[in-house]
């Protein structure tokens, strides 16, 4: 891969801009391109060559271009009508965001008829202060991913990097991954409710038995960690009562529509309920979001 030590990033937020840091640290030489000054500044500060307009950050890459975009999904179509203007046939572009499958898919068939290429990229991501620990579900072509391979090795390590099918199969995987993470975080929420409504009349002490299903438990997992933080910040916990809506529910009711999925039908209805009758469920449900928002939030451009 000649230019494997070139890429064009569009995206800047924490995400991106751990992406740009990681590459140029790596040797590459990364162009890149987001609309919020902020972003800009702080990712010149690390390195990275930034540009005032996309099209100027693809034309200053000489070669092969591989365009790699980590921006919000609705932002995706338009992007990427803006982008392919100024790619040519070979070109790449890599959708690190958590686009529909069916999106992705049709944009693959789209660039191809063009000669260009398209990689669906499901990222799973958590925060460690002020860097991320990333993996790459990615779906397209094996010969183009290949050959593009050691790009996503040296943003995310060898072991979280995993090619898991054709167009469309990195953005699905990612989106049942949502479909689990909400199945899971509403039956640790609804098992510390059920504990909360007992409190009273068996003496329970809920920190001791977080602790206990934190140590050596079949269910020992980091919600549990994040729902333990959710429940001691009680004055947090009582102004939010109600699990907003989420882009991702969009995505939950495509997964029930089509598949049997009854725990992810159970666990969505359950988020859409706390809206109309807010409790303490709804809290738990909210907090937890809430305590590991610093990894989820939507803040890729």
């Amino acid at each position: 891969m000649a230019d494997k030590k070139q890429v064009i990033l569009i995206g800047l937020g924490r995400v991106g801009l751990a992406i740009g840091s990681r590459l140029v640290e790596n040797g590459y030489i990364v162009n890149a391109f987001d609309r919020a000054e902020p972003h800009r500044t702080a990712a010149a500060g690390s390195g990275v060559l930034v540009h005032d307009s996309i099209e100027d950050a693809i034309t200053a890459q000489m070669g092969t271009k591989v365009v790699f975009m980590m921006v919000p999904p609705q932002k995706t179509h338009d992007l990427v009508e803006q982008i392919r203007r100024r790619l040519s046939p070979d070109d790449v572009i890599i959708d690190a965001a958590n686009s529909f499958f069916h999106d992705s898919i049709n944009r693959h068939h789209d660039l191809a008829d063009d000669g260009m290429h398209f990689v669906d990229c499901g990222t799973l991501y958590v925060s460690h202060e002020n860097t991320f620990d990333l993996t790459f579900m990615i779906g397209g072509s094996r010969e183009i991913i290949e050959n593009h391979k050691e790009l996503f090795i040296d943003i995310a390590g060898e072991q979280n990097v995993h090619h898991v099918g054709e167009a469309g199969s990195g953005h699905f995987s990612k989106m049942v991954h949502t479909a689990i993470e909400y199945g899971m975080i509403g039956a640790i929420a609804e098992g510390v409710n059920v504990l909360e409504e007992h409190k009273e009349g068996l003496g329970i002490n809920i920190n001791e038995v977080l602790s206990s299903y934190r140590n050596d438990n079949v269910i020992e997992d980091k919600f549990i960690d994040w729902l333990s933080e959710a429940y001691n910040n009680r004055d947090s916990l009582e102004s939010i009562a109600r699990v907003p809506k989420e882009p991702s529910e969009m995505d939950m009711e495509y997964l029930v529509e089509h598949e049997h999925v009854r725990v992810l039908d159970a666990a969505l209805l359950q988020r859409k309920l706390t809206r109309l009758e807010p409790s303490f469920l709804g809290s738990l449900i909210a907090g937890m979001k809430n305590t590991f928002a610093g990894t989820k939030k939507n803040d890729k451009t």
